[in-house]
């Protein structure tokens, strides 16, 4: 463990990346959620102060996807002004609303091209690296210990840190709410123990990482209120399990005759609990409103399968999701929550970055989808290397995530895991070249 410059740099942008609920948002807007977009600059002038910009596969395909929403963007602008005669749409000039939402992308690219630049000509010291994220896991232990603590308390735990200085029930770490730190506790259990593992670091490096990283599951998982977040582990671990099992025939048999009564207890009790579970979906807010977005999300990309981009977004997707609500479709259920996105573009979403997206680029982002995140995952399942399932993992709860419950757009914690996984796989990769070769 050492604490040095590069050390000290990794610390900064990780810390500036778990941080998504910061002050400045009350003085500039979402876009000030996170101190990430203090240091793009600095980081955009490290970017280019090198005397080659190498970008990876995926970053390729991202600036991609990135030049297309610009464009497409721009068509709608002149679509939506031929439509609605005006560039205001609920109170908001869609141009300024345009401009902003592309910052986050913006931002998004440069942390990610930064990360693997910075990662990529510091290899040799990629020790560094791990002093920096086991650092910030043992900040997150202690941060998660001490909230668990005020959870029991009517007291506010440390409200200068929060937009919002109000008494908050769950814990939500350096977030807005619980439901976002869910991809910032399984990368920062996961993470560690993988470069454990990479560097072959020992002794009490080696169990303070196993320690924690049991610790952080297993306390956040006994308060969390967040219906997902099990779920998502259990989901993400699967895949790893059956090619485990697939080695093992007891083993094997075992989890088959598991597999068998846990649907058979499932059964018996969604068919005894079936009038309570309606009755949960029906009256759930949050249910009812991720349901109509996503009904929403998928109606506008059918009507428009290029994507409409982020001024046809805003333009249309309050338009459909008003008809959506006014149809029988979604009747039964609680719709008291999204109705008030038809009156404000603050908070516009369909609370899923998959969903966002769908939109927003259409058969492209599907593509482009498919290149950055799910080849991704099927490179890393072809590794034959023990040390990256725990790259796996985290991943595959990432991008879940942002399927089911997240967008991404301030979630920088997942873009700098992305970034390092990209690093890690390249010289996988080399590696592997160099001794085919030899």
């Amino acid at each position: 463990m050492t604490l040095n410059k590069q050390v000290i740099i990794y610390l900064i942008v990780i810390f500036a990346a778990i941080y998504q609920d910061f002050p400045l948002h009350n003085v500039v807007g979402e876009i000030g959620r996170s101190p990430v977009v203090l240091l793009a600059p600095f980081m955009l002038v490290y970017i280019l102060s090198n005397h080659t910009i190498k970008f990876s596969n995926y970053a390729v395909h991202y600036l991609k996807y990135l030049l297309y929403s610009v464009l497409i963007s721009a068509v709608f602008l002149v679509i939506s002004y031929i439509h609605n005669e005006t560039l205001v749409v609920l109170d908001e000039n869609i141009i300024i609303k345009t401009l902003k939402m592309s910052v986050y992308p913006i931002v998004i690219f440069i942390l990610y091209q930064f990360f693997y630049a910075y990662l990529s000509n510091n290899f040799s010291k990629v020790r560094n690296l791990f002093s920096a994220v086991s650092l910030t896991q043992l900040f997150i232990t202690a941060f998660l210990t001490v909230e668990i603590y005020f959870l029991k308390t009517n007291e506010i735990f440390l409200p200068f840190l929060h937009t919002l200085a109000k008494k908050y029930w769950r814990v939500r770490l350096l977030t807005p709410e619980e439901s976002w730190t869910g991809t910032i506790l399984i990368i920062f259990i996961f993470l560690p123990v993988f470069l454990i593992h990479y560097l072959k670091i020992k002794g009490f490096w080696k169990w303070m990482v196993y320690l924690q990283s049991i610790y952080l599951f297993l306390a956040y998982s006994l308060v969390s209120e967040s219906k997902g977040f099990l779920l998502l582990v259990l989901f993400s671990i699967l895949p790893l399990t059956l090619s485990y099992l697939k080695k093992n025939k007891y083993l094997r048999n075992t989890f088959v005759i598991a597999i068998a009564l846990l649907l058979v207890v499932g059964g018996y009790l969604g068919f005894v609990l079936r009038e309570i579970i309606a009755e949960q979906i029906t009256t759930s807010g949050t249910f009812g409103t991720r349901f109509s977005s996503i009904i929403t999300s998928v109606s506008v990309f059918v009507l428009c399968p290029l994507g409409v981009g982020w001024s046809g977004f805003v333009t249309y997707y309050p338009q459909v999701l008003e008809y959506i609500l006014e149809s029988s479709i979604v009747d039964q259920f609680n719709l008291q929550e999204i109705r008030g996105y038809l009156s404000t573009t603050q908070a516009l979403s369909t609370k899923s970055a998959f969903f966002d997206e769908l939109m927003f680029g259409g058969i492209f982002f599907i593509i482009f989808f498919y290149q950055f995140y799910i080849k991704r995952y099927l490179t890393l399942s072809k590794i034959q290397d023990l040390d990256f399932y725990f790259l796996r993992i985290p991943l595959a709860f990432a991008v879940m995530a942002g399927i089911v419950y997240i967008t991404y757009h301030v979630k920088y914690d997942v873009w700098i895991f992305l970034a390092i996984a990209d690093v890690f796989e390249k010289k996988y990769n080399l590696k592997k070249n160099e001794d085919s070769s030899s």
